[in-house]
Order: structure tokens, then sequence, then C-alpha cells
């Protein structure tokens, strides 16, 4: 079996060699939080929330299942989405059009997310107090009931609108660290 390597002058550094272990760090921590904060936003819509309603004996138990854990997917994302806008103060030392992009997705997230843990969810739990708990024996014309399938088609909406800005965000914060590898390796 031969193997040529090439010469060693021709060799260039991988993508991101030259890359100080700060920024190394900063890449790893960001694209950790992102995934953290999609992650738990994809496990809970697409496999807690409906495995809930699907196996668990009344939709009141599955309910209270998934508006507990979404409080605690509400807290995971708050507390992540801060970490990442500190992390983009940390790696925008100039305010460029790909940094200020990923600002304002982040933003986003944070906006959506805030939304649902401080209006929509607390909205939901009143409402849901106010008919007892079982909302399937309320008639869908009663106003209340009307409000709270209202709030939640809100709240699917907010939890869609963060994961779409989470995976542009995904995009371009991986784009941002390759593009910058590239301009360092061209150095």
């Amino acid at each position: 079996m031969d193997t040529t390597v090439g010469e060693p002058e021709t060799l260039k550094p991988a993508t991101g060699a030259s890359f100080g272990l700060g920024a190394q760090f900063l890449a790893a921590a960001e694209l950790l939080l992102i995934g953290l904060w999609l992650g738990s936003m994809a496990f809970f819509s697409f496999a807690l929330a409906p495995s809930a309603f699907a196996v668990l004996p009344s939709r009141h138990l599955a309910g209270l299942i998934v508006g507990n854990t979404l409080l605690k997917l509400e807290m995971i994302g708050l507390v992540v989405g801060v970490l990442l806008v500190l992390l983009q103060i940390l790696k925008t030392r100039v305010v460029n059009r790909r940094g200020l992009v990923n600002f304002l997705l982040l933003l986003v997230m944070l906006a959506t997310t805030a939304a649902l843990r401080f209006w929509i969810s607390p909205a939901m739990n009143t409402l849901r107090q106010a008919m007892n708990g079982e909302i399937d024996n309320v008639p869908m014309t009663d106003p209340t009931r009307i409000q709270f399938n209202d709030l939640h088609q809100y709240s699917v909406r907010l939890m869609g609108i963060t994961l779409v800005a989470g995976l542009a965000l995904l995009f371009f914060t991986v784009r941002s660290w390759l593009l910058s590898a590239q301009k360092r390796n061209a150095a």
C-alpha cells in the first residue's frame, strides 16, 4: 500500500487550525448552547408532547406533564439565550453584518421565549385552573375554552418561530466561523 503525502511546504493547515484556543472554546460553547436549545425544543415538540398525549390515560394528565415540561424548557431557553448574548458580545468586537444577523436572530429567539414564559404559559395555566383542569369536558363554545385554544395556537406559533430562528442562527453561526477560518488561512 503506497501512500503519498506531498511536499511539506505545499500542505495547508486544516480549516480552523489558525484559531487560538480561546476562539475554539467560544466556537464550541456557542455551538453547544445553540444545539442544546434547539435540541430541547425539537425533543419537546416532536417527541415529548405528542407521546404524552398519545400514551397517558387522560388528556388532563398529559397536559399537566407537557405544561410542566414547557415551563422548564422556557427557563432553559432564557438562560441559554442570555449566555449566547454574552458570547456574541465576547466574539464580536466590531459590529458587522454577520454578527448583526446572528444577534437579531438571537433576540427573536429570546423575545419569543420570554413571551411564552411570561405571558402565554401563565395565561394558559390560569385558564386551565378556571376549567378545573378538565379542558376536554368544557364545551368548545365556552369563552374560556376558546381563549385557551387561541393561546395554545399562539404558543405553537411562537415555538415554531423560535425553532426556525434557531436553525437560521445555527446555520449563520457555523458559516461565520468557517468564513473567519478561511480569512485567517488565506492571510
